[in-house]
């Protein structure tokens, strides 16, 4: 998903509607920020981890696609 998208979908709400993300092991918490990031794609094969990983500077995967993003805690 792409930020125009999400904020196409969130436009159609009510703003003061609370935002919630799903729970570790079931169910769900209140987002508590958003931030810019990079992200390198197709890191993880794994079901149980994401397909990407954040770069950093101890794990900059520098031989993989990167991408900017919008993480959201």
């Amino acid at each position: 998903m792409k930020v125009k998208e999400l904020i196409e979908q969130l436009s159609k709400l009510d703003p003061e509607v609370v935002v919630v993300k799903a729970g570790y092991e079931g169910g769900v918490a209140q987002i508590t920020g958003t931030g810019p990031c990079i992200i390198a794609l197709d890191i993880n094969n794994e079901w149980y981890y994401g397909p990407h990983e954040i770069v950093t500077a101890h794990n900059n995967y520098a031989f993989n696609k990167k991408e900017k993003a919008v993480f959201i805690s």
